[in-house]
């Protein structure tokens, strides 16, 4: 009931006011230049997080997207924990664009997302969902994990992809408001290229596909991710913020040589620096190593573990312990 009413009170949100917001303002680099948002205060804009960075690179290439007089949906790929989701929603955040979030899993229906029939005071009506309502609003629609979503899903969504009139099951139509924004994130292109790192992602048809201007996004550059760690935990000397991104680098890349079963994401790193700064003066244990192994060491065999111990040890020049 908690929920229902908070999404009730969601649709009755009064429309928020646009605004022009400089490049400054939203991504926090020296640019007067402006762009579409809107005026702050409407409950469905998620929360600034004051930790985030943003890349020029990426802020350019948002620029441009938002720029184009109707932009198309965006497919955003890359490897597990880079910030893509993360992206999207600061992207919210930053021009205080109302935003919903679209999770699915294998089990999801059309339905599910659109709206359901179901029974109210004895009588079954048709209840929109709150993706429709965004589409007619022009809030941005977020689809999160799609390569997760059944096919046949993404397929059900092609007249929105496009920006045309939606027809519920209802009778009911929805048509676009004069601004849509929707993006995708997901670590894969779509068409099979997971892998068994991402066996469980889907191959979509290429006519949903076509429908998708594509980007790629990777692990932020080292100067950026030491960064981010840094605005996490500020009192961490900057040699070893230093060090955990070399380390997160090797990793990365006996991933890609097929020698570690899964890759470090930010989200590690600023997980084991927190370990490390409540463990660091035990002695008990090899701090470095132990807080490592919480954040990601654990999730994997002892085999694979002793080999990440080596690009600890390399970087901390610390011995790595015995397993």
């Amino acid at each position: 009931m908690e929920h229902a009413t908070t999404i009730t009170n969601m649709l009755q949100a009064k429309d928020p006011d646009p605004a022009s917001i400089t490049i400054q303002e939203a991504f926090g680099l020296p640019s007067q230049m402006t762009t579409q948002g809107f005026k702050p205060g409407h409950p469905l804009v998620p929360a600034k997080n004051p930790n985030y960075i943003w890349a020029p690179s990426l802020v350019k290439d948002i620029i441009e997207w938002l720029g184009a007089p109707v932009p198309d949906p965006l497919w955003v790929t890359g490897p597990t924990g880079c910030g893509k989701t993360e992206m999207l929603v600061q992207l919210g955040a930053a021009l205080n664009l109302p935003t919903v979030i679209v999770s699915a899993k294998k089990s999801t229906e059309l339905e599910d997302i659109l709206g359901k029939v179901t029974l109210q005071n004895g009588n079954t009506v048709f209840v929109p969902g709150l993706l429709p309502h965004a589409y007619r609003k022009g809030f941005f629609i977020v689809f999160d994990e799609v390569d997760g979503y059944p096919p046949e899903v993404m397929m059900g969504c092609h007249r929105m992809l496009e920006k045309k009139p939606v027809v519920l099951d209802d009778g009911t139509i929805f048509m676009p408001a004069q601004r849509v924004l929707i993006a995708a994130s997901a670590n894969t292109r779509g068409d099979g290229d997971g892998g068994d790192l991402y066996a469980a992602t889907n191959i979509f048809n290429l006519a949903t596909l076509n429908r998708f201007e594509k980007w790629e996004m990777d692990y932020p550059d080292p100067d950026v991710e030491a960064a981010i760690i840094k605005r996490y935990h500020p009192t961490l000397d900057p040699r070893v913020i230093d060090a955990m991104v070399k380390t997160a680098k090797d990793i990365r890349t006996a991933l890609l040589q097929g020698h570690c079963p899964g890759p470090i994401s930010v989200r590690d790193l600023i997980r084991w620096g927190s370990k490390l700064q409540i463990s660091g003066n035990r002695t008990d244990v090899k701090p470095v190593y132990h807080s490592f192994d919480k954040a990601f060491g654990n999730g994997v065999n002892r085999h694979v573990r002793s080999v990440l111990h080596k690009f600890v040890q390399t970087h901390f020049n610390i011995p790595a312990p015995v397993l």
